[in-house]
């Protein structure tokens, strides 16, 4: 490949709208998941307090906690019960997480590690 047809390649990739995701607001949504859904729903927090814990759980279930696409996706077959062993697990947020919030869930549960090792807390990032 032309080294100009390559920088054409990645000017037009660069284009494209991006998946927005959003770790900080992943984190509001974890502390406080029916606030920031506005729908009666538990608290991730509430199941999974500990996030490496999770982050294990989630690699004992084969889902990847270091891919925030495939984390996203996974949890979307979590909550729509498509996810064999989770079938109605996460029933009561079927419909109230969308597609946007699993993307900023993924986020957070990716960057804690990130997080963790440089010292950051996520989960004290004011609401916008």
């Amino acid at each position: 490949m032309k080294i100009s047809n390559l920088i054409l390649a990645v000017a037009a990739l660069s284009s494209l709208p991006a998946l927005a995701q959003d770790a900080a607001r992943g984190a509001r949504l974890y502390a406080d998941t029916a606030k920031l859904t506005a729908k009666p729903v538990a608290t991730c927090v509430a199941c999974h307090a500990d996030v490496a814990t999770l982050r294990e759980m989630l690699r004992n279930r084969r889902g990847q906690c270091d891919d925030q696409a495939a984390l996203a996706r996974w949890l979307d077959a979590v909550v729509t019960g498509a996810q064999r062993g989770a079938v109605n697990a996460k029933a009561q947020y079927r419909g109230v997480l969308k597609p946007k919030d699993l993307r900023d869930l993924a986020a957070y549960i990716v960057c804690t590690k990130q997080a963790a090792a440089s010292g950051t807390e996520l989960a004290a990032t004011p609401p916008r």
